[in-house]
């Protein structure tokens, strides 16, 4: 539980927060928010058509039927390449049994969140050939027709398969396309509606929408105009990202202004021909954000060791370092990028914001990249830069593996939410931490950059934004931190520190905030989402970033607690079992299964449980039976009831 007067306290802050408005809150764009990106396991479920956000397509046979097919090849061949692909990724023909390659079916899979509506889908497409369904998806014949299948969803059962065993039946080059996948009620409009109403509707609080995520902007491989993605392609959830009209399609109908990250690598000509498209097809009304790729001074992300090769090409001579090259080089490319973009917009350049990103916590990144000394055509702010852009997270330290320890310690006391809201906001619980805390750092790192804006005269805006709970390296495996950091994440406090967090990022100068991100899974790896699913209404987080936003409290309260918090009292326990064959060993997350020593756990903190298979040294993992069927390592389990899975390893030859 947390103190009584800790509860005061932030109460105290949320209510000053929502009750005085800060200065500019008449501003047209205060708030906007990234996007997770388009995969089959999201719970953002964007589109009216899912089929847009399927797995790639993956190869499979059957085991005892197909020559050489054994049951740890059938789930996935690993012959993906060997595909015969049109140009908008659709399969036009598949090999015959017996003959090179293995795969004599091709397939696509949906690991949806458990919340995803079950019932009656309809799957369109054109062609001849022939279309199954498995694990939650069942196709109902006698309602079905050519072209036209009706299917029962059922997702509890661990998500959905599509497989294609025939196409192209007649030879005349009529295979299976066009496939759409949507309920039975959105077929009528399924012309009309490409976006998903609920998806739409959490998008309310919002003025501005980054598509980072959407463009697979970190690690791009996209260069050429002719490469990037259309809106012909079969899905969405490429490396190669939506395509640009899309995300301008969904700018228009919710008239947010969209913020593009160009991809690292692209050339003059993709940059011209994407502003050509925003200029011909986005509102005349709607503003727009331009920034050169993302986060290239982290070495974390690919894009950071390209421009710095780039940087250290450009200038052999400079006794700069390779790391002072990639920032003026990203400066270069960021003011290379921005003049395209306004000569495309020389009748309404005002509409262009040119966004150079920088790390918060290093402001040095910033005033290097936009002053750009080793270019001799710098400096760089001078070709059309508006804004400055950094990610002002608040708490990243808690989760860095020197501070984890002490931090995942809160979790096995009943102060520990306290400590960890104290931190937060005040400081001083952590061994070695910020003075002032988590915020006050923030805070520190804005005023920095506003400086170095300031003496460019561009604005200051934020790319990313929010709380930044999460274990970092060997920390992320630790479950009892994750626990602490999801439940903090679900708490009403969370709220109060937002609002706070907010405030104090305008009354610094800091304009638009971009928070990370919209609806995402909490999990190891993160609680960035404002919601943690599509049919979510509200949470602490969301409601902040409401009324910071549109300066009124959110229509839907009080705020309903999604999923089950880490520690929940009132949460039935189920058991899953494991039966191991061969040598190797299975791991779970949450943990509680170590098969060997432990081949059975009861789990009432979670609706899923991940099982890992890790051979043993000259074995190899061959495949699941039971709860799971397939020869993936990782094994995804829901749990509406006690569930058995066998895993199998066999000795390599």
């Amino acid at each position: 539980m947390i103190s009584r007067g800790f509860v005061c306290l932030a109460i105290l802050v949320c209510i000053a927060a929502f009750s005085s408005p800060a200065q500019g809150q008449g501003a047209s764009r205060r708030l906007g928010t990234n996007l997770d990106a388009v995969t089959d396991y999201s719970p953002q479920l964007p589109f009216t058509n899912i089929f847009l956000s399927s797995r790639e397509w993956f190869t499979q046979c059957q085991a005892g039927v197909d020559p050489g097919c054994t049951s740890s090849k059938a789930w996935d061949t690993g012959e993906a390449a060997l595909i015969d692909l049109d140009s908008d990724g659709w399969i036009r023909s598949l090999p015959s049994p017996g003959a090179a390659p293995l795969f004599t079916s091709v397939a696509t899979f949906w690991d949806l969140p458990l919340e995803f509506p079950s019932g009656r889908y309809v799957v369109l497409y054109d062609g001849q050939g022939v279309i199954e369904y498995g694990i939650g998806a069942t196709k109902i014949p006698e309602l079905s027709s050519r072209g036209r299948d009706v299917v029962s969803v059922d997702v509890s059962k661990g998500g959905i398969l599509l497989r294609i065993t025939e196409t192209n039946t007649l030879g005349d080059g009529d295979y299976i396309r066009s496939i759409r996948f949507v309920a039975e009620a959105d077929e009528r409009g399924l012309l009309t509606n490409r976006f998903a109403s609920a998806f739409l509707q959490k998008l309310q609080p919002y003025q501005a929408i980054r598509f980072m995520d959407w463009m697979r902007t970190n690690d791009s491989l996209v260069s050429s105009w002719t490469g990037r993605s259309q809106q012909s392609d079969a899905r969405f959830s490429t490396a190669k990202g939506v395509p640009v009209e899309i995300m301008i399609e969904l700018s228009n109908k919710t008239e947010k202004a969209p913020w593009f990250t160009i991809p690292h690598q692209a050339t003059d000509d993709y940059v011209r021909n994407f502003a050509m498209v925003v200029r011909e097809s986005l509102l005349s009304t709607l503003p727009f954000y331009v920034e050169y790729s993302n986060e290239v001074w982290n070495s974390g992300f690919s894009q950071g060791a390209w421009v710095e090769a780039r940087g250290v090409a450009e200038w052999p001579a400079s006794l700069e370092s390779r790391f002072t090259k990639r920032m003026n080089w990203h400066g270069k490319r960021s003011a290379e990028v921005c003049e395209i973009w306004k000569s495309v917009f020389a009748a309404s350049p005002d509409r262009v914001t040119c966004v150079l990103a920088s790390q918060a916590a290093n402001s040095w990144t910033g005033q290097e990249a936009l002053s750009c000394p080793l270019w001799s055509e710098g400096p760089c702010y001078r070709h059309g830069i508006g804004a400055l852009a950094i990610a002002p997270y608040m708490g990243d330290y808690l989760g860095q593996e020197d501070h984890a320890g002490q931090v995942a310690g809160w979790g096995a006391s009943a102060s520990g939410l306290t400590k960890l809201f104290g931190e937060l906001q005040s400081g001083g619980e952590v061994t070695g931490g910020p003075t002032g805390g988590a915020m006050a750092q923030s805070f520190g790192w804005i005023e920095a950059n506003k400086t170095v804006a300031d003496a460019f005269g561009v604005v200051l805006l934020s790319y990313e934004g929010g709380q930044h709970l999460v274990g970092v390296g060997s920390a992320s495996q630790n479950t009892t931190l994750t626990s602490l950091f999801t439940q903090a994440n679900r708490e009403e406090l969370m709220g109060a520190v937002y609002a706070a967090y907010l405030q104090g990022w305008e009354s610094r100068g800091g304009g638009l905030f971009m928070h990370f991100t919209d609806i995402g899974r909490y999990s190891r790896y993160g609680s960035w989402g404002a919601l943690e699913l599509i049919g979510q209404t509200a949470s602490a987080k969301y409601n902040a970033l409401w009324t910071y936003s549109l300066g009124t409290q959110p229509p839907t309260q009080p705020v309903p607690t999604p999923l089950p918090n880490p520690l929940p009292t009132e949460t039935p326990s189920k058991k899953v079992r494991v039966a191991k064959r061969g040598r190797g060993e299975i791991v779970s997350s949450p943990g509680g299964i170590r098969c060997g020593s432990r081949c059975s756990a009861t789990f009432s903190q979670t609706k899923r449980v991940t099982l890992t298979a890790r051979p043993a040294l000259g074995y190899r993992f061959s495949g699941w039976a039971g709860a799971c069927e397939h020869t993936r390592r990782t094994c995804v389990v829901a749990l509406p009831f006690t569930r058995s899975t066998t895993a199998t390893f066999s000795k390599r030859k």
